[in-house]
């Protein structure tokens, strides 16, 4: 069968629904939007903008798609602002198809194949609830900060690769619709990580897959949520996952999901060192000690408990000496 040129418009349900999130996004949006249309695909698809209260032409921009492709597009006007947790969660119960296709509006997708490509593999194997790919990292500029991420082997994965690490990369997953039904009431409370509890979810529905391509780029904005706030922030954040993560897994998960915690509160207490907060890396070093159980990590939390321990003690003591010579 030969491909259309472009994205065919649902005449009843959509196979493939294209969550579109946009806030203050005018100068991106077309640019994503762009990418959607130039895909080339043999089922119908819909493209849902979720758009946030913006206060640039963002809303103008998407409707101004809608007017050109009328069948294809549907706008989401919020009438107040509902932050991004939750204009992610109804951007994705307005969506109609039997999956989703995630896409941020500063993001966009750089192979027209990638959703038949992801929906054959979905199609072929329904144990598979998610479906992504490589993507390379980008800024604003255009420059490439990363060829190709994540780091790891493509095929298939479970919940125990998902709980260690959030592999999947927002704009390059296709996912069953209906999944982020099981987000609990703390989701909304967990921003800037939006997508990883969704991930989760969908580890303990089935596997995901990663395939072996690189199909989008994410882009590495100034005013990032998340990217643009550095290593401690970071740490912070993957600690606060793992404080709430617990109450959606399987208790015989428990241990792995805390063993995780320690180690990110271990790369806390290193970060804070290197910046001389050898108080709050004391703290830190504490918590990463509390894992479940001493086999867990134990050489690396006692080194750090340690050295976290003894640098407070000499800042200590040579804030002292100071004081004494004034």
């Amino acid at each position: 069968m030969t491909r259309p040129d472009s994205p065919t418009a649902p005449d009843s349900t959509p196979l493939v629904s294209v969550a579109v999130t946009a806030y203050n996004s005018e100068r991106w949006l077309p640019r994503a939007l762009d990418s959607v249309l130039e895909q080339r695909t043999t089922f119908p698809i819909e493209i849902v903008i979720g758009e946030d209260c913006s206060k640039d032409s963002t809303l103008r921009v998407a409707y101004s798609y809608k007017e050109r492709h009328p069948d294809l597009v549907r706008v989401l006007e919020r009438s107040e602002n509902l932050g991004i947790q939750r204009n992610y969660y109804e951007t994705f119960e307005q969506c109609h198809g039997k999956y989703i296709a995630w896409l941020d509006a500063d993001d966009y997708w750089t192979d027209p194949e990638k959703l038949d490509i992801q929906v054959q593999t979905l199609e072929a194997d329904s144990s598979i609830s998610a479906c992504c790919h490589f993507v390379r990292w980008i800024t604003e500029d255009g420059e490439l900060r990363r060829e190709r991420y994540p780091s790891m082997s493509p095929g298939g994965y479970g919940l125990g690769e998902i709980i260690r690490h959030n592999f999947v990369a927002s704009p390059s997953v296709v996912f069953r619709n209906g999944i982020h039904h099981g987000l609990p009431p703390w989701y909304f409370e967990l921003a800037p990580i939006t997508d990883w509890p969704i991930w989760v979810l969908a580890a303990l529905s089935g596997k995901i897959v990663l395939l072996d391509r690189v199909m989008a780029d994410y882009m590495l904005t100034p005013n990032s949520s998340f990217m643009s706030k550095g290593e401690l922030f970071w740490y912070s954040e993957n600690a606060r996952f793992y404080d709430h993560i617990e109450s959606i897994l399987p208790s015989a998960w428990h241990r792995l999901a805390r063993s995780e915690k320690g180690k990110r509160y271990e790369a806390m207490a290193y970060a804070l060192r290197k910046k001389g907060e050898f108080r709050a890396s004391r703290v830190a070093a504490i918590k990463a000690f509390r894992a479940p159980s001493f086999l867990d990590n134990g050489g690396s939390k006692t080194k750090t408990l340690f050295a976290s321990l003894i640098r407070e003690a000499q800042w200590r003591l040579r804030t002292k000496l100071i004081e004494t010579k004034e």
